[in-house]
C-alpha cells in the first residue's frame, strides 16, 4: 500500500474520505446505471452497508457547487474516464431524515418543518448568489413550504437543475410506529398528512430525486395515488453497489498489509477467515449464485482490529452492529402490538432457525399498518439484513441467514424470547459448554440443554413442537463461540441439524467437533415410530461422516457422531455412535 491511507471505518463524508487519506472502494461506476434508470430512484439496503456514503459521494459528483473539485475528488476513479453530461450540474438539496427529530418543536409537524427550514438554509448559503435580488424575497418567506415554494418557483423560470438527495427517508416513522403512534403515522402520511404532501412537491420541483433507506414500509403509504420514484433495490445492476464484493475486500487486505501491527498472514487466508461471518448477502434474484457481498461496515472493523492488534477482533460482531440488530425485536413488537399476541412472531424466527431458511415471495412495498401480515413481515427480515436471498422452491423465492454475524443475533433474540420468563445459570451452562468442546464431556452439556428445554417451552399440542426443538437447540448451539455452528449443514447431499467445528480464528485450541442428529415425536408417538427414526438417525449420521469435506472441517480434534432424540420435551436418548480422531 502506498502511502498512508486510513481505514475509513465508521466515515461516511466523501469529501473528507477523498482529502484527508482515507481508503475508498470504488463505487462511482454505478452512477451511468443510476442515470440511464431514471430521474427519480428510491433503493433500500440493510443498515452498515454504505448508504450514506453513497449517496454522499453521488452529492459531490452532481453538485455544481463542487465543479472546481472534481480531479481532486473524482481523479482516477472510474468516472473520472468518462463523466456522464450531469456531472456538478444540479444545485442539490440534501436531507437526512434520522436526523428530523432534532429540529425544533414540540411536534413532530413543528420539528419536521423546523429540520426542512434548517436545510433550506444551507442550500441558500451555498446557492443564494445564483438567485440574485430573488433571495431576499424567498428569505423572507414566513415558512420553510412557503420558502421551498418561492425557490422551486425562481428555479424554473431561470432553468436551474435541482437535485434531491434524502437519506433515511423511512428513519422516523419507523421510530413512530415503535413508539406506539400509529395514529399521528397515518395522519402524516394518508390523505393530506404534511409528509405526503411534501413529497408531491418533492416530485414537482426536482429535476432528479435519489432516496435511501432501510424498509419499503413508507414507501407505500407516500406514493398511493402518484408516483414518486422506481425502486431499484432488486435491480440485478445494482446488487452489489453497496457493500464490498470479495475481490473488494481481498484487495483491501492486500494493499493493508504491512501496515500497523498487521504483518503477519496471506490476504487470502484473512479474507477465507471473515466470509462466513460478514459475506453471503445477495439482494437480487437473478444474482443468487452468481454474486454476493460483504457488509461493508464489518469488514472495516475486523480490518481496523487487526491493523491495530495484529489480530482479529476477540468479538467477530461489533457492538454497533449489535444495536442495529436490535431492530428485530422492535419490529417484532410491533407485530405482537397490532395483532394483539404475545409470540406470534416466533414460528416465523423458530422456521428460520431450525431449518436455515424459509421460502416466501418478496414484498416490495407495503403500508406500515401491515406490518403484522405474515408476508410483510418476512419481507421485513430481508430488509433489515436479517435474511438473504439464496434461491427458489417450487416458486417462491428461498431465504437464508447470510452469516454467522447475522445468526449470532437472531439467536441472540431468539434465546432471549424463549427464556423470558427464566433466569438459566448461564455461569454453570458455560461451564459445561466447555467441557463439550476441550474435554469431550458431550453427555452433561447435552442433558442440560434438554433440561432447559422442556423447562422453558410452552405446550403447543405439537403443532409447533419440531420447529421449536430445533430452533430452540440451534440458538444454543450457535452461542457455543468455539464452534462454526451451521444450521442444516449440507453434507452427503443430506443436511445435518448440528454441525458443530472449530472456529479456528479464535479457537484453534478446540479438542472435539461433532455431527449431531436431532430426532423428534410427538409425546404419544408409537415406539415403531421411535425406533424408525433412532434407525434414520444412524443412517444420516453415517452418511454425513463420509461427506469428503468432514476430514479438513474437523481437522485435529476428536469427531463425535450423537443420536440427540426427544419424545414431545422427554429426552429419550443422547447417544454417541462414534467417536474417532481426525
Amino acid at each position: 500500500m502506498q502511502g498512508n491511507l486510513q481505514i475509513p471505518y465508521g466515515i461516511f463524508d466523501f469529501k473528507r474520505i477523498r482529502t484527508e487519506g482515507y481508503y475508498y472502494i470504488d463505487k462511482t461506476g454505478y452512477i451511468p446505471a443510476l442515470e440511464q434508470s431514471g430521474s427519480f430512484l428510491f433503493f433500500v439496503r440493510p443498515r452498515r452497508f454504505g448508504k450514506s456514503l453513497f449517496i454522499n459521494m453521488l452529492r459531490c459528483y452532481y453538485d455544481l457547487a463542487e465543479k472546481d473539485n472534481f480531479e481532486k475528488l473524482f481523479g482516477g476513479l472510474a468516472i473520472a474516464e468518462k463523466p456522464t453530461r450531469n456531472v456538478n450540474r444540479y444545485q442539490v438539496l440534501s436531507m437526512d431524515f434520522s436526523e428530523v427529530n432534532r429540529g425544533v418543536g414540540a411536534t413532530l409537524p413543528e420539528r419536521f418543518e423546523s429540520y426542512v427550514g434548517d436545510c433550506l438554509k444551507v442550500f441558500l448559503s451555498k446557492y443564494g448568489p445564483l438567485y440574485g435580488d430573488a433571495l431576499k424575497d424567498i428569505s423572507a418567506a414566513s415558512s420553510p413550504a412557503s420558502q421551498f415554494t418561492r425557490i422551486a418557483k425562481f428555479a424554473k423560470e431561470k432553468d436551474f437543475h435541482l437535485y434531491l438527495m434524502l437519506d433515511e427517508y423511512d428513519n422516523f416513522t419507523n421510530a413512530m410506529l415503535r413508539a406506539e403512534e400509529s395514529a399521528d403515522y397515518r395522519s402524516i402520511t394518508h390523505g393530506q398528512g404534511f409528509y405526503r404532501e411534501w413529497f408531491k412537491v418533492f416530485k414537482s420541483s426536482f429535476d432528479r430525486i435519489f432516496m435511501t433507506g432501510v424498509s419499503p414500509v413508507t414507501m407505500d403509504d407516500l406514493t398511493s395515488g402518484f408516483n414518486i420514484a422506481l425502486n431499484i433495490s432488486q435491480d440485478p445492476d445494482f446488487n452489489a453497489m453497496l457493500g464490498f464484493s470479495e475481490e473488494d475486500v481481498l484487495k483491501l487486505y492486500t494493499d493493508f498489509k504491512g501496515t500497523g501491527r498487521y504483518q503477519a498472514g496471506d490476504p487470502a487466508e484473512w479474507v477465507k477467515s471473515i466470509k462466513p461471518w460478514y459475506d453471503g448477502y445477495c439482494f437480487s434474484k437473478p444474482m443468487v449464485g452468481k454474486e454476493s457481498v460483504f457488509n461493508s461496515d464489518m469488514a472495516l472493523y475486523h480490518l481496523s482490529a487487526l491493523v491495530k492488534t495484529g489480530q482479529a477482533p476477540e468479538n467477530m460482531v461489533d457492538v454497533n452492529i449489535k444495536t442495529d440488530y436490535d431492530k428485530l425485536q422492535a419490529v417484532a413488537d410491533i407485530q405482537r402490538r397490532l395483532t394483539g399476541g404475545g409470540e406470534g412472531v416466533l414460528p416465523v424466527t423458530e422456521e428460520i432457525a431450525s431449518t436455515g431458511q424459509i421460502a416466501f415471495d418478496l414484498v416490495e412495498s407495503f403500508p406500515a399498518d401491515k406490518i403484522s401480515d405474515v408476508a410483510n413481515f418476512r419481507s421485513l427480515f430481508h430488509y433489515y439484513g436479517i435474511l438473504s436471498m439464496a434461491g427458489r422452491e417450487r416458486g417462491q423465492t428461498v431465504f437464508k441467514v447470510p452469516n454467522l454475524c447475522v445468526q449470532h443475533q437472531l439467536f441472540g433474540y431468539l434465546r432471549t424470547a424463549y427464556l423470558r420468563e427464566r433466569k438459566p445459570d448461564w455461569d454453570g451452562l458455560s461451564k459445561l459448554a466447555a467441557r463439550f468442546a476441550y474435554d469431550g464431556e458431550w453427555d452433561p452439556f447435552l442433558r442440560r440443554l434438554a433440561e432447559d428445554y422442556a423447562g422453558t417451552t410452552p405446550v403447543r399440542g405439537g403443532i409447533q413442537g419440531e420447529i421449536r426443538i430445533q430452533g430452540y437447540m440451534q440458538c444454543e448451539f450457535g452461542h457455543l463461540n468455539f464452534y462454526l455452528a451451521r444450521p442444516e449443514m449440507e453434507l452427503s447431499r443430506g443436511f445435518c441439524d448440528f454441525a458443530l467445528f472449530p472456529e479456528r480464528c479464535h479457537y484453534g485450541d478446540v479438542q472435539h467437533s461433532y455431527l449431531i442428529e436431532l430426532k423428534f415425536s410427538a409425546k404419544d408417538a408409537s415406539e415403531a415410530e421411535l425406533a424408525g427414526k433412532y434407525d434414520e438417525a444412524l443412517r444420516q449420521l453415517a452418511a454425513y461422516r463420509a461427506d469428503p469435506s468432514v476430514p479438513s472441517l474437523a481437522r485435529g480434534t476428536t469427531l463425535h457422531q450423537i443420536v440427540y432424540q426427544f419424545k414431545g420435551t422427554e429426552l429419550l436418548r443422547a447417544e454417541q455412535i462414534a467417536e474417532e480422531a481426525i
